[in-house]
């Protein structure tokens, strides 16, 4: 029974090619598609680069692509920028729960779950199904029904859990039900991959692990083939320091923690250990960290100590007490040492923590990024800046961007034509992504 079922996992899951679904922050489609292309370029295997690889956005924060599944655990592994990856198994038209437990009951499940251990979410748009409790109560008959074993019978994985993930968290199955059509996806990240692993504390608001690389992978796009020095000026949490800092010493994002692709039946070890040993050359990147409050900088420290970058020497990040506002264009140029390029990354404060004159604060930001910019050009320095800043609200006081492009225009595509504009969103809010050289 073991042999015949290796024997269909080889035909049915591991040797043929799937549709993949990746989630990716709002606006970031586009960079998350350059980023796969990269990550595929690590691969030095002929049999994996001599398949098609079919890639497209098809909806906002939604990018799907065409490939084995080892290609997608190689995405899983490495991308910095997907908050989930999913594949998918199946669809097929359903008007009424007869139809629904019918068709799924034909779903080999034992192909793609361990265990009966599964978490069903469900979506409903314009179909006669639509009590989303009562569908994924019957998905979760029929794959209990099965011939899977309930949780607590689950035998061990060959990969253990990062410590303290539990064995037997639940598998995540994402149901879609639209126009009466049922499609059904398997996770293969089990928590969201913003999630690096690690312990981290953080400061007020937060900024998201994935926003924050796709806002550095923008940024050093405009300085390919250069040495870059990162300069996080309102560091907060460290989050753009730490991001860059794993990128500079090659370290996986996922390399502390668990993944759902590890406990399904097609996993092996061999072939993951092979992802995971494969690289490619370490950009040339100096870190400079600061802020203008004590506890973000011990923030930060605990951070850094808490995540493999710790074990690195010299230490990649080295925070300092200093306030964005005090930095000079002298300081600047002084960091970035024979032909770097200085790259200014900032996610100043906004949303609830807008208890001030945020309009003047961002006034300001722009006047001084302006300000830094003039004589690092006269220098041959020109400064790459990328910026988050709240949507402006007509009628109200916040005009945060709009004041921030008045003091520096640079910013703006409508003044500069390589300026980007990413609309995303965070924490409820929508946000203006600003990132170019000025």
């Amino acid at each position: 029974m073991q042999e015949l079922t290796e024997k269909r996992l080889k035909r049915q899951v591991i040797g043929k090619r799937h549709r993949f679904l990746a989630v990716v922050p709002l606006g970031f489609e586009q960079t998350l598609v350059n980023e796969i292309a990269s990550i595929r370029g690590k691969t030095t295997h002929s049999e994996q680069t001599s398949e098609p690889f079919e890639i497209e956005i098809v909806g906002d924060g939604k990018v799907e692509f065409s490939a084995k599944i080892t290609e997608a655990w190689k995405i899983v592994a490495y991308s910095r920028i997907a908050n989930r990856v999913s594949m998918h198994i199946t669809d097929f038209k359903a008007e009424n729960f007869r139809e629904l437990e019918k068709k799924s009951a034909e779903i080999p499940w034992e192909l793609y779950l361990a265990s009966a251990n599964v978490s069903i979410h469900v979506s409903c748009k314009h179909s006669r199904l639509y009590h989303s409790d009562a569908i994924a109560e019957r998905l979760q008959n029929i794959i209990e029904g099965g011939s899977l074993p309930l949780a607590s019978q689950r035998p061990a994985v060959s990969a253990p859990p990062s410590a303290g993930t539990p064995r037997n968290t639940p598998q995540h199955l994402f149901v879609n039900f639209l126009d009466d059509r049922c499609t059904i996806w398997l996770d293969l990240a089990g928590e969201e991959l913003y999630k690096r692993g690690h312990e981290r504390f953080v400061n007020e608001a937060p900024l998201k692990e994935t926003i924050a690389s796709g806002m550095l992978r923008e940024a050093f796009d405009l300085n390919q083939g250069t040495p870059v020095t990162l300069f996080d000026l309102m560091a907060g949490s460290g989050t753009f320091s730490l991001e860059t800092a794993y990128i500079a010493n090659k370290l996986i994002p996922g390399t502390c923690r668990d993944f759902s692709l590890k406990h399904q039946p097609a996993f092996k070890d061999a072939t993951w250990n092979f992802i995971l040993k494969q690289s490619s050359e370490a950009p040339n990147i100096k870190i400079i960290t600061s802020d203008i409050s004590e506890r973000a900088v011990e923030i930060i420290r605990h951070n850094v100590e808490c995540s493999p970058l710790a074990s690195i020497a010299p230490a990649p990040i080295v925070p300092e007490l200093k306030d964005f506002f005090s930095y000079s264009a002298q300081d600047i140029a002084d960091a970035c040492l024979g032909e770097s390029s200085p790259v200014i990354v900032l996610n100043p404060p906004y949303g609830k923590r807008l208890d001030f004159d945020a309009p003047k604060l961002y006034s300001n930001i722009g006047r001084q990024l302006a300000e830094l910019a003039r004589p690092l050009n006269a220098q041959a320095k020109p400064l790459t800046v990328a910026i988050l800043a709240p949507k402006d609200d007509p009628g109200t006081k916040y005009t945060c961007t709009a004041n921030l492009l008045r003091e520096c225009p640079g910013l703006s595509p409508d003044h500069n034509p390589d300026a980007k504009h990413i609309i995303t969103s965070h924490g409820g809010l929508t946000l203006n992504v600003l990132i170019a050289k000025i």
